[in-house]
């Protein structure tokens, strides 16, 4: 999983030549269909696949019992009908909870990557894993615990690169007190 830190699109479009297999990105589907289009050309062209929201679980399953990789995004703003509220930066605000779904059940590795732009406007790919092997089972409140730290995560991430997080995409627009 990542965000939108640094040259992200940069990061998924070299992965297939660093590690000489493709990641299965998890996309949202934009209101232009030229756009979308467009962009998922951009996005496909080292080799990586697109598997938009909505149109995603199955092929999730499918592409993970082929131990393939899943990209996720997890910075953005969930609807809050099918997200955890979770503490960002302070403040309790929607994040997706399908990924914490999917990892719980399936029990793949999960590591947050992200690249980070060097003075030099070279860059330095990172991973972190992200344990969870402590949480057992696939209910509401591990759903919620894990998404946590995938958030903490990502806000470590921010907090130590605050220049290079990407974050006009309304992250906060569903909030609670």
């Amino acid at each position: 999983m990542s965000g939108h830190i640094s040259n992200w699109e940069l990061m998924a479009y070299s992965f297939p030549e660093i590690f000489e297999g493709k990641v299965n990105l998890i996309t949202k589907i934009q209101a232009s269909k030229g756009l979308n289009k467009i962009i998922n050309e951009y996005r496909s062209l080292s080799g990586n696949e697109m598997i938009e929201i909505g149109f995603s679980l199955k092929k999730v399953f499918e592409k993970l019992k082929k131990n393939e990789f899943i990209g996720f995004l997890v910075d953005q703003s969930a609807h809050p009908d099918y997200s955890a509220y979770i503490d960002f930066f302070g403040h309790k605000t929607t994040s997706f909870s399908g990924p914490a779904k999917i990892f719980l059940k399936q029990r793949p590795e999960m590591l947050l990557g992200y690249f980070i732009r060097k003075e030099d406007y070279s860059y330095v790919l990172k991973f972190e894993k992200i344990y969870y092997e402590d949480i057992a089972d696939n209910n509401d409140e591990n759903i919620k615990l894990l998404t946590q730290r995938m958030q903490n995560g990502i806000e470590s991430i921010i907090r130590n690169n605050p220049g290079q997080w990407l974050w006009f995409h309304k992250r906060f627009k569903h909030m609670k007190n």
